[in-house]
């Protein structure tokens, strides 16, 4: 379970994150400190999906150590991210790619066993 509440928590911050960029992309006429209506509300579900994501976060590390906890949380929320931009029809290079497949490579290697060895 502690597992499936880092994969939730790095959903929540990649949805946060989602959320801001469509905030800083709508253009509508200023309501209250110079933010528009709809960016208002983005930005404050984005708040709660931050809020909700430290929640998860801090239970998952009541049972996962934090050398393996961070950089899977990272993970999800970088590969979340990454799909995000190819389905909104960002710009993804290749640089990009390369650079999401070694930090997976890298968070498979924290999962590795480790060999006994003399």
């Amino acid at each position: 379970m502690p597992f499936f509440f880092l994969f939730l928590s790095g959903t929540c911050s990649a949805l946060a994150s989602i959320l801001l960029r469509l905030a800083g992309r709508v253009d509508n006429h200023a309501l209250l400190f110079g933010m528009s209506g709809r960016p208002a509300l983005y930005r404050l579900a984005a708040i709660a999906a931050y809020g909700a994501g430290f929640l998860l976060y801090a239970l998952a590390l009541k049972r996962v150590e934090l050398s393996v906890a961070y950089p899977l949380m990272v993970a999800v929320t970088i590969l979340e991210i990454l799909l995000f931009g190819v389905v909104s029809g960002e710009a993804v290079t290749l640089r990009t790619v390369l650079g999401a497949a070694l930090l997976l490579a890298s968070v498979l290697l924290l999962y590795l066993p480790a060999k006994a060895g003399p």
